[in-house]
């Protein structure tokens, strides 16, 4: 295959993209602009009521008569909401529900060691300005994702709700309003970044042993990496924003709140030529056949975190697990079972405090044997997760683009749980180291 002929298409395709994308119209503008930086953040909404008042966490910050307010010596980098209050002649007429983040100043250490790995900006995700602000008025949301964000693909920027894709093109925003009270939705904005020459070396030389060749269609997917940027929302009950007062609010978060991160198969078998390069034979490998679920359905491996707040400080509590690798001769017979190691999933603590606690999960999990003499492709993640006792979450790492993965925030001892992301396998091939990776990061409050 003539490389370098497909890679001058691929980047004249990009371009005609890019040029494309310049004339697309901007968003409707929202009745909130939302304006940050280091340590203010700037407030300023249509005029239509004759007093207001601007809320944080239940404490009244500012109440008159202009529909703007600054919030003055915030601390850096810090995620925090508002609930704006419009009065029309001492009635209220609604209530705009803002959430943003200050930005950053500095780079912030969270791990307590000189490790270079745990300095890596992907599993910070306190250290990047990128962030979904999000504001909930009159039955929609408004959603921009800011920062540093760039796609050198088309140069648009794709947004799914809830697994489904809502716009090609959310470069300037997005504005949904088909939304129902008390319901919980997932946003998650999709950009690619083309790989260096030497990853796509790499990638064709892998293509080229396994004896496969692409076509110009399957150019973004193995010679770009998707970053994942996702937010879950749960939009106000209506009848929390119809009193004519206003109410602080009251949601009560226990002391504890757990995560579980996930892998598996989704169908019954898997053939093991699709997972170790070079196998000829029929053999097949056990899966989950399973779909998505928070609690029912076997895995390949499962990390399970929680984070338990005191009034001194906070603790994490830390288990993994991983399932036997099974093997199938080609008319599905049982041939034999072996249970992986897990010593290469580990559990790395950082900074935490009474407020909020901060870890990272590196995994790194094999099949349970490898007498094919071949060495055996791994799942890998690598998540930095950081709890706040007031229930916010955020996560940002990298993960394979198989198998499938799954991550779900939750209360215990309650019925309480969020799924922060779903991930469908994308093949196989995608375990192998020199296959792009995808870039994640979450933002929610259960």
């Amino acid at each position: 295959m003539n490389y370098k002929l497909f890679f001058s298409a691929v980047i004249l395709f990009s371009f005609l993209f890019f040029v494309q994308d310049l004339k697309a119209e901007e968003l409707e503008s929202s009745q909130v602009n939302v304006k940050s930086s280091v340590n203010e953040i700037e407030l300023n909404w249509e005029d239509s009521g004759d007093t207001y008042k601007v809320y944080s966490n239940g404490e009244l910050l500012w109440k008159g008569t202009e529909p703007t307010f600054t919030h003055k010596r915030l601390e850096e980098n810090t995620p925090i909401e508002y609930d704006i209050l419009r009065f029309k002649e001492g009635k209220k007429i609604d209530v705009i529900k803002v959430d943003t983040k200050t930005l950053a100043f500095k780079k912030m250490k969270l791990m307590n060691s000189n490790d270079a790995n745990d300095a890596k900006d992907d599993t910070n995700p306190l250290n990047n300005d990128d962030y979904i602000d999000s504001t909930i008025i009159d039955n929609s949301i408004n959603l921009k994702l800011r920062g540093n964000v760039n796609d050198n693909f088309s140069g648009k920027i794709e947004l799914y709700k809830d697994d489904k894709l809502i716009s090609d093109d959310a470069s300037n925003g997005f504005k949904d309003s088909e939304i129902k009270s008390g319901e919980t939705y997932s946003y998650k904005f999709v950009v690619y970044n083309r790989l260096s020459d030497s990853e796509i070396k790499k990638i064709n030389l892998e293509l080229s042993k396994r004896g496969q060749t692409i076509s110009f269609a399957d150019a973004k997917s193995y010679y770009y990496r998707p970053y994942e940027y996702i937010k879950v929302i749960k939009i106000p009950e209506n009848n929390k924003l119809s009193t004519s007062g206003y109410t602080p609010p009251v949601d009560y978060y226990p002391n504890q709140i757990g995560v579980n991160y996930r892998t598996f198969i989704p169908t019954k078998y898997a053939p093991a030529a699709s997972i170790i390069s070079g196998i000829t034979s029929k053999d097949k490998f056990g899966g989950d056949n399973r779909s998505f679920s928070f609690s029912n359905g076997t895995h390949r491996t499962m990390v399970e975190t929680a984070v338990r707040f005191t009034k001194n400080g906070s603790k994490t509590t830390f288990k993994k697990n991983v399932n036997y690798t099974r093997l199938y001769d080609k008319n599905g017979k049982f041939k034999k079972q072996k249970k992986p190691t897990d010593k290469n999933i580990i559990f790395k603590q950082g900074k935490k405090d009474k407020s909020m606690n901060y870890y990272v999960i590196d995994h790194d999990a094999t099949v349970g044997f490898n007498d094919f003499g071949l060495v055996t492709p791994s799942i890998n993640y690598r998540a930095g997760i950081v709890i706040y006792k007031n229930g916010r979450i955020t996560v940002s790492g990298s993960r394979d683009q198989a198998p499938s993965h799954e991550m779900y925030a939750y209360i215990p001892y309650t019925d309480i749980s969020i799924t922060l992301f779903k991930a469908s396998n994308k093949g196989f091939e995608y375990l192998f180291p020199v296959a792009p990776s995808a870039r994640m990061s979450i933002n929610t409050k259960i």
